[in-house]
């Protein structure tokens, strides 16, 4: 890790810097230091001597604190030390660890206190600004991300920078960078001759709010920042851009538009680039193309508008990330959640998983002899000694194991299965998932979780109650093999050998969790959100109140040969020919094929207008409306964001602090909060039914059918959580009847007890 210039050092050979390098210090203040907030007072410092510019501000002290003459003494620094040592100590550090596109005020620092002081102060607000005791929140201009043109082999974002992280709950939480961390690749030999004198091409990660290394392809500039420079005109097209990619999309392995082999980053780049270029998109382009933006600018943009993109391509190529192959906790009801099709497997498996928890269940009840009072005879002495071990064995691997998949599952963890589930959460919230995608997502969640627990405690009473050794360990496998068999169906080499269907339905669930159906089909939302007049919009829909959603309109559109490109005219009229003159083979390579998933959606899905996979927003490709919407959304004027000084330094207007901002994806009761913790909110949420709330409020403006389904969902998904409560309990209480049985040497049930006791009582009252 390259911390401090190395020609910096080894041209400033003065005594106290030579012993600052020699002893790591230099190091070590490296790794500490890092830019925070940018300034609010005018303390503002400059090295002469270095092209970087930067600002920090600090609150000034007239007289040194003890703590700070100790910190010099363990340095071996004298704090009476020369003027131009500390001078050169300062600049180093503020050179090594300072960088901003800031605008710099000189102002020069005249005794050797106050030298000793500067520097001490840095470094205290240092830590204060790293290790913040409290969340700041960002006002406008802190959001605007460093603009300008990017140096080569330097940092796309730096420290005192707002970015949105994306968590393993695939939620974009915005956050202040603290630090910039660079390392040499892997691969690259210190020691090779050939390497001397020429820097590696550094690896960067980042550190910011409680996040530590995080990658820079998990890492976005802030959406309000972006739009404050750009406006709102970008996202219209993202929203375009992903239904021009669904109907280009397919199904149909080995061909180039398959979803699994097509390059998703590279079709959405052309169709940005069409877009920005296109003769009615002017004004933008003046903007995006101004210096003042700069290539970094740019990146920044297309790295967060082509987001959705660049995660769908990542799916498709099997990284640790996204391993379908490897996550056995994939199930028939993850399939059922993702499509909102195939619905009779899963419901096969479902009477399956409940019918013979029951049977088994009957059985225990009527093979009982064992009474409270008698005494334990050979056998069942042996069957309560096994019951033993297996709650011994459920203590230290079941409830452990219970609990992990239940954070794997409504938590966040760093798995394909945890994550998908994430996305599906997006979407339930969102209310814009179908009937079958709900009752599939929540099957999915209950039969993962609290399932499993109820069939826990199932074993548990039949274990209780059983009065043989072999019948014990049978059960236990029973119970083990009920519990997987909606896993190992999914899992199995006929269902989803190569997982295509289950990355097919990953791919098709980020377009759906992307596409803001309801702002589409309304021209108040669309005009809330992307800042245009609703009467512009109502005129370009013909005052249609569906506004973009219009599917006579999209059927005419889709065989209108003016809204396609030169290449999609081509295809068009080649699958026209091909129709014509019977070529199947023709016809398969230039018409999109209609599949289907599930067995009943194969069969009769085109007779009852279902949706094929990657058609679910045939309706909003309204071309002709599209083409009149896309450019409509204004464009700021970058006279009024910058301000030329009069030395010709840009700054920021101030005014840009005036404007009114919503900050997206800032979570402040989020900042520096674990995981763990989170779950634990969550959880007390389901408790005191404030998800359920979450839920409700989604579905204010939907139909009352998805209202009552996420009532009910409330009710079992409070009694799943209580269930997860009471289980280590419960297991307990079979640990100590278990033992007294032992101990006493005679059977007693607690439970069977009862009910002879409620039986007497209520014969007595009778008999009374």
């Amino acid at each position: 890790m390259d911390l401090i210039d190395s020609t910096t050092l080894s041209q400033r050979k003065s005594p106290l810097m030579k012993k600052l390098d020699d002893d790591g210090t230099l190091e070590m203040l490296g790794r500490m230091y890092t830019e925070g907030r940018r300034p609010k007072s005018d303390d503002v410092f400059v090295d002469n001597n270095s092209d970087d510019e930067y600002e920090v501000s600090y609150k000034d002290r007239s007289t040194m604190e003890v703590g700070e003459i100790t910190l010099f003494k363990s340095l071996g620094i004298d704090p009476k030390t020369c003027e131009e040592e500390l001078k050169v100590l300062d600049s180093a550090l503020r050179k090594a660890f300072l960088h901003s596109n800031s605008t710099v005020i000189p102002q020069n620092e005249e005794t050797e206190d106050n030298n000793v002081k500067s520097l001490a102060n840095r470094l205290k607000t240092m830590l204060d600004t790293e290790f913040q005791a409290k969340n700041q929140e960002p006002t406008p201009s802190d959001l605007v991300p460093s603009l300008g043109e990017l140096r080569e082999n330097s940092s796309l974002y730096s420290p005192g920078d707002w970015v949105e992280i994306e968590g393993f709950d695939m939620i974009w939480r915005l956050d202040m960078v603290t630090r910039v961390i660079k390392t040499a690749p892997d691969d690259y030999d210190w020691n090779d001759p050939s390497n001397e004198g020429k820097e590696p091409r550094w690896n960067f990660t980042y550190n910011a709010g409680i996040e530590r290394h995080v990658y820079a392809h998990d890492m976005r500039a802030s959406e309000t920042g972006l739009k404050l420079i750009f406006g709102c005109r970008p996202w219209v097209w993202q929203q375009w851009a992903l239904l021009k990619l669904e109907e280009k999309m397919r199904f149909q392995k080995d061909h180039q538009d398959d979803f699994d082999y097509m390059d998703v980053q590279k079709y959405a780049s052309d169709l940005w680039e069409q877009w920005v270029h296109d003769p009615q998109n002017t004004d933008f382009r003046k903007v995006y193309y101004d210096e003042r933006i700069g290539e970094k600018g740019r990146i920044l943009l297309v790295n967060h508008i082509r987001q959705p993109f660049n995660l769908m391509d990542i799916m498709c190529e099997d990284t640790d990330e996204w391993e379908f192959h490897e996550d056995d906790n994939i199930n028939v009801f993850t399939y059922l959640s993702l499509f909102g099709s195939g619905i009779i497997l899963p419901l096969l498996v479902l009477g399956v998983q409940l019918i013979i928890p029951i049977i088994l269940l009957r059985e225990t009840n009527n093979n009982g002899t064992c009474t409270s009072g008698d005494v334990l005879t050979r056998d069942v002495l042996l069957a309560k000694i096994m019951s033993l071990a297996v709650f011994v064995y459920y203590s230290f691997s079941v409830i452990p194991d219970t609990y992990t998949n239940f954070f794997n599952v409504a938590g966040s963890a760093d798995t394909t299965y945890s994550r998908l589930l994430s996305l599906r959460r997006q979407l339930w919230l969102q209310a814009e998932d179908t009937l079958l995608q709900m009752i599939g997502y929540r099957l999915d969640i209950y039969l993962s979780t609290s399932y499993v627990i109820v069939l826990s405690m199932l074993n548990i009473f039949v274990i209780l109650y059983e009065e043989s050794a072999i019948e014990i360990i049978l059960n236990a496998l029973a119970f083990a093999f009920i519990a997987r068999i909606d896993e190992d169906l999914a899992n199995s080499r006929w269902y989803d050998p190569e997982r295509r269907w289950c990355e097919a339905g990953a791919v098709s669930m980020v377009m759906q969790t992307a596409l803001k159906l309801r702002w589409l089909s309304s021209t108040k939302l669309f005009s809330e959100h992307f800042q245009i007049p609703e009467e512009k919009l109502l005129e370009a829909c013909d005052g249609d109140p569906t506004f973009l959603f219009n599917t006579r309109v999209a059927n005419e559109d889709s065989t209108n040969l003016s809204f396609m490109t030169n290449v999609e005219k081509v295809k068009f009229m080649c699958a026209k020919i091909a129709e014509r003159d019977g070529n199947a083979m023709a016809l398969n390579e230039y018409r999109k094929p209609r599949i289907y998933f599930g067995m009943l959606e194969r069969l009769f899905g085109r007779y009852f207008g279902l949706n094929p996979v990657f058609e679910r927003f045939t309706g909003y490709r309204t071309w002709s409306r599209w083409e009149k919407v896309l450019f409509l959304s204004p464009v700021p004027d970058l006279e009024s964001i910058f301000h030329k000084n009069s030395d010709g330094t840009i700054t920021m207007s101030k005014s840009i602090n005036q404007c009114a901002s919503n900050l997206v994806n800032y979570y402040p009761e989020e900042d520096g909060v674990q995981d763990w913790i989170l779950f634990l909110r969550h959880f007390r949420d389901v408790l005191i039914f404030r998800d359920l709330h979450r839920a409700l409020k989604a579905v204010r403006r939907t139909c009352s059918v998805s209202v009552l389904i996420r009532i009910i969902d409330g009710m079992f998904n409070w009694g799943s959580y209580v269930i997860h409560i009471f289980f280590p309990l419960y297991l307990l209480s079979g640990f100590a009847e278990t033992i007294v049985n032992l101990v006493t040497s005679e059977c007693f049930h607690p439970i069977s007890s009862l009910e002879i006791y409620i039986e007497n009582w209520i014969m007595q009252l009778f008999s009374g």
